[in-house]
């Protein structure tokens, strides 16, 4: 990014460029342009959900399905996006300069209204975590 070091107080991502682009690339510029001390948060697609979801299918499935060991850029033909088992994620957060303050893996309310596609997410989403929101600090 066309910013020099220490630019930002706070980086926050609500799924997108840490969902679509390399977390090797994104999570080290994210260091560089956090001021020390200061605030990195995102949410992504847990990496349960992911190796839930078939590659190809419509929507997620209640068994393991794709190798958990093998997480990274997951390509169905149609979208690629990025995802690492949570030891990689920690790996390459301290490796960055981040420290983690919290791994908040949000549960839907019974009755609460959702932005979920269908019923079937909802429900999914109510036993297993579907998404995860990391808050960092830059040390």
């Amino acid at each position: 990014m066309p910013y020099p070091d220490g630019s930002f107080d706070i980086v926050f991502c609500d799924h997108g460029a840490m969902t679509f682009a390399d977390p090797y690339r994104t999570v080290p510029e994210v260091a560089r342009l956090l001021r020390p001390g200061e605030l990195f948060a995102f949410n992504h697609h847990s990496p349960i959900e992911t190796i839930c979801w078939p590659l190809g299918a419509d929507k997620v499935d209640d068994r393991l399905v794709v190798d958990h060991f093998c997480l990274y850029q997951i390509d169905d033909g149609e979208d690629v996006v990025f995802q690492l088992p949570y030891g990689e994620w920690i790996r390459l957060f301290r490796a960055s300069g981040l420290l983690v303050e919290d791994l908040i893996e949000p549960l839907p309310a019974p009755g609460a209204s959702s932005t979920f596609r269908n019923r079937d997410e909802l429900a999914w989403a109510r036993r297993w975590p579907a998404e995860c929101i990391w808050r960092l600090r830059r040390s």
